[in-house]
């Protein structure tokens, strides 16, 4: 190659070649600066992602705490209340105890020689036939014991009329007499019958000893007797 071509093609090649240089140094540059760039903003999120990572874990844990403790008031409050409630059970209880031991000693002026102190009525499998309890007393101040004979009464209504059922029609056929003897308190109960189609409305108990110159005598809604103990004054001495 002759010399005026040689400085030709150098006149062409060298400057490419600085151009091709430049923007290569200055795109590394540039480039270099945009990667440590990048890698700042990756390092910065990175450690943003492992605090947010941490409080959310910090979260978690007072979250669970809190549960566990609310968790905890609550079973505590069920405590309470079920104690409360056997509490008041006890307290009710001990309350009919001494009402029933003041009446069976004559208390709060109650003088009757005989009572009817406790009715109740108890559904059984078959649906017209129930269980009736209830307790008699005797006032403390009479010593000797009482005896007697119990007959029972249900008003009430049977198409459309009113009626009356008694021993008859409530005990079994070969049910021996209801009587009662004791000195100061007696529980008795007895299986009754009410005919189909009878809506019995009342119950009557009547106490009858030659002990007494009267009856004595209890009578109570038929629906309260499956509900609640029921005490009232007795009628007749």
């Amino acid at each position: 190659m002759n010399q005026p071509k040689l400085l030709k093609w150098l006149l062409m090649v060298v400057p490419a070649l600085a151009v091709v240089l430049g923007v290569f140094y200055f795109g590394k540059l540039y480039i270099a600066d945009e990667l440590i760039f990048a890698q700042t903003q990756v390092k910065a999120l990175q450690t943003d992602l492992l605090t947010t990572s941490t409080r959310l874990d910090i979260a978690r844990t007072r979250a669970t705490v809190a549960e566990r403790e609310a968790d905890v008031v609550r079973r505590a409050n069920a405590l309470l209340r079920e104690s409360e409630r056997h509490r008041q059970d006890e307290i009710s209880g001990l309350q009919a105890d001494l009402t029933f031991y003041r009446r069976l000693g004559g208390a709060n002026g109650s003088q009757a020689a005989l009572a009817v102190r406790h009715m109740e009525l108890q559904r059984t499998h078959a649906p017209r036939v129930y269980r009736l309890v209830f307790t008699l007393t005797q006032n403390l101040r009479w010593a000797s014991s009482i005896s007697g004979r119990v007959q029972l009464e249900v008003d009430g209504i049977q198409n459309g009329v009113a009626g009356r059922l008694d021993d008859k029609q409530l005990l079994a056929e070969n049910a021996a007499p209801l009587k009662f003897q004791f000195k100061y308190f007696q529980q008795l109960e007895r299986l009754i019958t009410v005919p189909e189609g009878f809506a019995p409305d009342r119950l009557t108990i009547r106490l009858k000893s030659g002990s007494l110159s009267s009856a004595v005598e209890q009578t109570a809604q038929w629906q309260d007797l499956f509900v609640h103990t029921l005490t009232d004054n007795p009628v007749g001495q």
